[in-house]
């Protein structure tokens, strides 16, 4: 990565990924979020399953059925983050979301085997529900001050950060599960329970400290009315 960044910067050729766009801040934060995304939302849904199958001794096909609130809960709000974006910017939308997301994680830090089904149901129905106002809002604001020319550029730095963020939040939420039960002597779902709790709360963790580069994104300001511009002008 290190002698990718310095060829980079120094080649006369157009490299696959333009570092020159992270000159803007909007664009930094905005790919910092999509990266801490990308491990919210993999991450999660690499423990969720697994959750379902090695605490609570579900079947892979009612592991996946148990999942469908959050994918309800995506669709419920995904529909409309595209107006609500334009009407107030991307900032308080993503800050509020990832709380949200957050709230609806936090339950599995504390799930057992005994934790009571509809009570999981309805914080995945909460976690999708913030999940579905992420990144709509952060793919409009990865945009914001760019020129024609960098468009392209940023739309690959957009999708390679969010799958990088993936991949990686898979890889160390797996590892925190193996690593917290590797150091427990004792075996039994007990065991296995607090490692998932563990890792959970990892995860919640992750969403948490993704509010902070939500603070560096551009500051929405509502375009003037027309007819104002118009007085303006007549007033000159």
């Amino acid at each position: 990565m290190a002698a990718f960044i310095f060829y980079a910067l120094n080649t006369r050729i157009s490299p696959v990924l333009d570092l020159h766009l992270f000159q803007s801040p909007n664009f930094s934060a905005t790919s910092v979020l999509l990266f801490m995304s990308g491990i919210i939302t993999n991450g999660g849904m690499l423990l969720l399953p697994l959750f379902y199958q090695q605490v609570r001794g579900e079947s892979v096909l009612y592991a996946g059925l148990m999942l469908i609130p959050q994918g309800i809960g995506m669709l419920l709000t995904r529909t409309q983050m595209g107006k609500l974006t334009d009407r107030i910017g991307a900032r308080p939308i993503v800050m509020v979301s990832l709380i949200i997301t957050a709230v609806g994680t936090l339950p599995f830090a504390f799930a057992d085997s005994g934790t009571n089904a509809i009570l999981l149901g309805a914080a995945l129905l909460i976690r999708g529900a913030g999940l579905g106002g992420v990144f709509i809002p952060l793919m409009v604001s990865a945009y914001v001050g760019l020129g024609s020319e960098q468009i392209p550029h940023a739309s690959i730095a957009t999708r390679i950060l969010q799958t990088i963020g993936g991949a990686f939040g898979s890889a160390v939420l797996a590892t925190i599960v193996e690593q917290q039960l590797a150091s427990r002597s004792a075996s039994g779902i007990q065991n296995v329970v607090s490692a998932y709790n563990v890792a959970f709360w990892w995860s919640v963790g992750f969403t948490i400290l993704s509010v902070i580069p939500t603070l560096f994104l551009t500051v929405y300001k509502k375009p003037e009315p027309a007819s104002f511009k118009n007085l303006q002008a007549d007033g000159k």
